[in-house]
């Protein structure tokens, strides 16, 4: 992950200014005033419907050097922005997606051993669906696109999602399941 970084000038950026996602109240709030379609909104309305907090990472432990556990805590603070430019929510199956996309991306282990034994623990036809139609997609959205650990997600707020998806070389996939939308979230908030 750190060569792959260093290969790109906004990794090599990333690296030197070490920035972590963070936000006051206010700036969290502005992010929700961003016009629909905005990258800023659509990770806003995410985090909301899911019910989670870009607080709640927790630190990196047992890493002595310092670039290393910088880079483990940036892997995981971009963790829910992968969630929104694939355009997937937070149910068993769409989390497998992503670390799938992320093994690809990363090469660390965590999405490999993710994708081997995470199917388990899903219902037969949830299995099917995962080994059909994400898992395929996820490898191959995950070879093709830019390195987006390399990508300053902080100055793309305002950006069309549809241009980031596009600048990052990451489609949608093509068939939606019964497993995602919001009927189907896992969502712990109702908006």
């Amino acid at each position: 992950m750190r060569e792959q970084m260093l290969r790109d000038p906004v990794g090599r950026r990333i690296l030197k200014e070490r920035p972590e996602i963070s936000f006051t109240t206010a700036e969290w709030n502005a992010l929700g005033k961003l016009p629909e379609g905005s990258f800023g909104r659509a990770h806003f309305d995410q985090m909301r419907r899911n019910g989670i907090s870009w607080a709640t990472r927790p630190p990196v432990r047992f890493v002595d050097n310092e670039e290393d556990a910088y880079m483990l805590l940036r892997y995981r603070q971009c963790h829910d922005f992968y969630h929104v430019i694939l355009d997937l929510d937070i149910s068993v199956v769409e989390e497998l997606a992503i670390k799938v996309f992320e093994w690809r991306q990363t090469g660390l282990p965590v999405g490999l051993i993710a994708s081997a034994f995470g199917p388990l623990r899903l219902p037969s036809n949830e299995r099917a669906r995962f080994l059909s139609d994400y898992l395929p997609w996820a490898l191959q959205c995950g070879s093709h696109a830019k390195p987006i650990i390399s990508v300053y997600w902080e100055e793309m707020w305002d950006r069309s999602i549809d241009d980031v998806r596009k600048e990052m070389g990451v489609w949608l996939l093509p068939q939606r399941n019964s497993v995602t939308g919001a009927e189907n979230s896992t969502a712990r908030v109702e908006i």
